[in-house]
């Protein structure tokens, strides 16, 4: 291997685990702290949600702790999704105004949360830690993080799925990975790291769960397929007033959904192919225990 060769592997590993220093000006910095509160705000509201909703659905008279292999996988989880956390939230570069869009949509009243992937990332975290800890704290709360399980799990598949299904080979994400790399920073490299990671996550998170608890908590079809109809009507709307106040879409591919009738169609499919994901997670431990 040449000394070349090693230095950008190098290089590119260090980028994993820090932000390299970047010039810019008074707005940006700005705009930088704007989105690090609302990253802070949205973190705590996330948690308190989650929470709050896997205790009103959680049942206490469960017994949930698994044998010590299931609990290492379990914390292999977290560890991934809490690296990945790191990624999204201080690693990843923030907004710059050469890249106009992402810098916009961003300044927005939601902040980074506009994005799928900030979203899941940030909920995936939660829930593998939650995962971990509750067992040993709480039975209520375990028993809510089966019942969470494929429902979070479907995003972190969806994540993953839909970013080099649409954004991946997108010509305005080509844009800022030119502009990054002219930076000298390898956006596109740590990009799709952090949405490879949310599946990781997920098959850890999985193997890490007893089968036959999470075959008695499953949701039902139904409620799973309103869930993220729900779900993605909610996002879209919020992208919608976003758009609004700041003039600019989070995804490049949303300045061609010009009409009505293809905002449906999207939303439709968004959901059909989030509850796809969910769905399928719920027959993984059907399929594993046959």
């Amino acid at each position: 291997m040449s000394r070349q060769h090693s230095n950008l592997q190098t290089t590119l590993l260090w980028q994993l685990v820090t932000c390299l220093p970047g010039k810019f000006d008074v707005e940006e910095q700005l705009q930088h702290r704007h989105t690090k509160r609302l990253d802070a705000v949205g973190l705590c509201v996330i948690f308190f949600l989650y929470v709050s909703i896997l205790w009103a659905a959680g049942d206490a008279s469960s017994k949930i702790t698994g044998p010590i292999e299931a609990s290492a996988i379990q914390l292999l989880a977290s560890v991934v999704s809490i690296y990945n956390l790191y990624l999204e939230l201080l690693v990843l570069p923030r907004g710059t105004k050469t890249a106009e869009d992402d810098f916009n949509v961003t300044y927005g009243p939601f902040g980074r949360w506009v994005y799928l992937t900030h979203q899941t990332i940030g909920i995936l975290a939660i829930h593998s830690v939650v995962s971990f800890v509750s067992p040993f704290v709480n039975e209520r709360l375990a028993y809510g993080t089966y019942e969470a399980t494929p429902v979070v799990g479907a995003a972190g598949v969806f994540v993953t799925v839909q970013y080099f299904n649409l954004v991946f080979p997108n010509i305005d994400h080509k844009r800022t990975c030119q502009i990054w790399a002219e930076r000298g920073v390898r956006f596109g490299f740590i990009d799709s790291t952090r949405h490879i990671l949310p599946f990781v996550v997920v098959v850890l998170d999985l193997l890490a769960k007893q089968r036959n608890m999470l075959l008695a908590t499953m949701p039902s079809v139904l409620v799973i397929m309103l869930t993220n109809f729900v779900y993605v009507l909610a996002f879209l709307s919020v992208l919608h007033i976003n758009h609004a106040i700041t003039g600019s879409w989070p995804y490049g591919f949303m300045k061609d959904l010009r009409s009505l009738e293809k905002w449906l169609v999207f939303t439709a499919v968004q959901a059909g192919v989030l509850s796809l994901c969910s769905l399928i997670l719920c027959f993984w431990p059907r399929l594993v225990a046959a």
